[in-house]
């Protein structure tokens, strides 16, 4: 990975700052400053740690916005980003559960819980994240996926699963 100028990364975080002053009254200035910022970045996209983090933020604000194809196209940048670079186990994998729950993929999305939870360090990811999801995760009536996946089977499935 290489190293992001500093002046542009400057213009990056400014412009999701301004981005974000826009979330309860403009929309779609929200997405476009963000989209804005996203094309600082040189390409390869998927280089850039930071860009992880602003793919993330598209991906949420466009499925708290129920635009679930959009939500898939950061998702898989994110994907990209991670198959990439590697950051840590369970955030992704709780993100793609999210996208499963909200598309009403519900088995699915049990199962990136589970391995969320497994590869992540617990529960944490429910944490600050509406309680629908770990109420679903912690149902009795949960589908009972029977996870039983390995590290580097749950990483070729993710490499592969929405990236298109």
């Amino acid at each position: 990975m290489a190293v992001l100028e500093e002046k542009k990364q400057e213009d990056i975080d400014h412009l999701r700052e301004k981005a974000n002053e826009y979330w309860d009254t403009d929309k779609c200035r929200y997405f476009d400053l963000l989209i804005e910022a996203w094309n600082l970045y040189p390409e390869p996209k998927d280089n850039w740690n930071e860009a992880y983090s602003l793919a993330k933020e598209l991906f949420t604000a466009y499925l708290l916005d129920a635009d679930f194809s959009n939500a898939k196209k950061w998702l898989n940048a994110m994907i990209a980003n991670n198959n990439k670079l590697r950051h840590s186990y369970g955030d992704l994998e709780f993100n793609i559960g999210k996208y499963k729950f909200e598309t009403g993929l519900y088995r699915e999305a049990l199962e990136y819980f589970m391995i969320a939870t497994k590869e992540g360090g617990g529960v944490r990811y429910f944490e600050d994240e509406d309680k629908k999801y770990r109420e679903f995760y912690k149902s009795p009536e949960k589908i009972q996926a029977g996870l039983t996946r390995g590290r580097n089977k749950t990483e070729v499935r993710l490499k592969y699963e929405f990236v298109v």
